[in-house]
């Protein structure tokens, strides 16, 4: 264009409030949780979000009450320092860091039956926060099989459905909707 530069006045521009800079999060929650996860700045290829939140960060879910963060290696180290000593996980299995200000759980290990070099290997990358796989979640959800989980099963599985292209049941029609087609 004519070689002109369009600036903002002087006045207009606001400076910050905060002199601690946002970390580069594009996922949010009405807590701040992702915000905290992002602050915190772990290693990539150290830990994953695992459970509920990686149904929420996909719109499967309204809401979320935490995070559950697996975590090895620098990124469980890093973890140590937040000045909360480990507990042993309710389960039993592994250890338990819980944020001091934030909903958040770090776990070193993720329940029996899912080694956590595969839960971070093989996460999805959501605006630059590793997720639990989709597929992962939905079979986690459904060996534990809690009541809290049955609503995150169904999402998943109308998901599905609709990636597919399935017909959705309806409960007016009592056939099997599968062998309908």
């Amino acid at each position: 264009m004519n070689g002109l530069t369009i600036r903002r006045p002087a006045e207009a521009v606001v400076p910050r409030l905060s002199v601690v800079p946002d970390p580069p999060v594009l996922v949010s929650d009405p807590a701040g949780l992702f915000a905290e996860l992002a602050r915190l700045d772990l290693p990539l290829g150290e830990y994953v979000v695992c459970g509920s939140a990686a149904l929420y960060v996909r719109g499967l879910r309204a809401r979320m009450g935490d995070l559950d963060i697996l975590a090895r290696g620098p990124a469980w180290a890093k973890v140590l320092t937040l000045g909360v000593p480990p507990t042993v996980a309710l389960s039993g299995h592994g250890l338990v860091v819980n944020h001091p200000r934030a909903a958040i759980e770090f776990v070193d290990r993720w329940t029996p039956g899912w080694p956590t070099e595969y839960l971070i290997a093989s996460a999805d990358l959501i605006d630059g926060i590793p997720f639990m796989r989709l597929g992962d979640v939905l079979a986690w959800k459904q060996r534990a099989r809690r009541p809290k989980d049955l609503p995150d099963i169904a999402a998943v599985h109308r998901l599905r459905r609709q990636w597919n292209g399935d017909p959705i049941p309806t409960r007016a029609n009592k056939t099997d909707w599968r062998k309908a087609a």
